[in-house]
């Protein structure tokens, strides 16, 4: 009975040797994570260096005036007769209740006939976004929530930008965003 495997294998259990397998599974288990961890950092190096190098938040920051050349030659023309000039949102708080506050934030396109007339209204941009924002901060919170409301808007916004322009250089204006909240 002294060479009885079963009774063998309880002696080596309360030694406190552990099974040769477990050892192995964790040598396998160590490897395997170093394996993805390498893969996993391999794979991000790759992303990164792939799309240019740093990261997008690490680039410089535009510059005012390149700000304002950007803004200027943002036109999308969709065909021959339609040339869009872009606006710069507005945020005004509209007339309400005393009691509430509302506010508008109101994205706006102008579409102009002749590069000529882009160019006039670059140059009277501070007087068009003036006129635009006494204008969109006077209108009625309940005004603006109807479909004829946002078209009288528009039409409104066209006649003040030609009035500030001195002509009909914008032939129609566009809701990009228009958000009351």
């Amino acid at each position: 009975m002294a060479d009885d495997p079963k009774k063998n294998e309880k002696d080596d259990k309360e030694k406190g040797d552990p099974p040769k397998k477990s050892s192995k599974m964790k040598w396998i288990i160590i490897a395997a994570a170093v394996v993805l961890l390498l893969a996993g950092g391999a794979t991000g190096a790759l992303f990164i260096f792939k799309k240019g190098g740093a990261p997008a938040d690490a680039k410089k920051a535009p510059t005012k005036e390149e700000v304002k050349s950007e803004a200027k030659k943002e036109v999308a023309k969709q065909d021959d007769n339609l040339t869009l000039f872009s606006l710069d949102p507005f945020v005004v708080n509209l007339v309400s209740n005393p009691s509430e506050i509302r506010y508008l934030k109101a994205t706006i396109k102008l579409q102009v006939g002749k590069a000529d007339d882009m160019q006039d209204l670059s140059d009277h941009l501070a007087q068009i976004r003036d006129a635009l924002l006494i204008l969109l901060s006077s209108k009625d919170y309940v005004a603006l929530r109807t479909v004829e409301g946002k078209m009288e808007l528009r039409d409104e916004i066209l006649e003040r930008v030609n009035r500030v322009v001195k002509g009909d250089k914008a032939k129609a204006a566009y809701f990009t965003e228009f958000v009351i909240q």
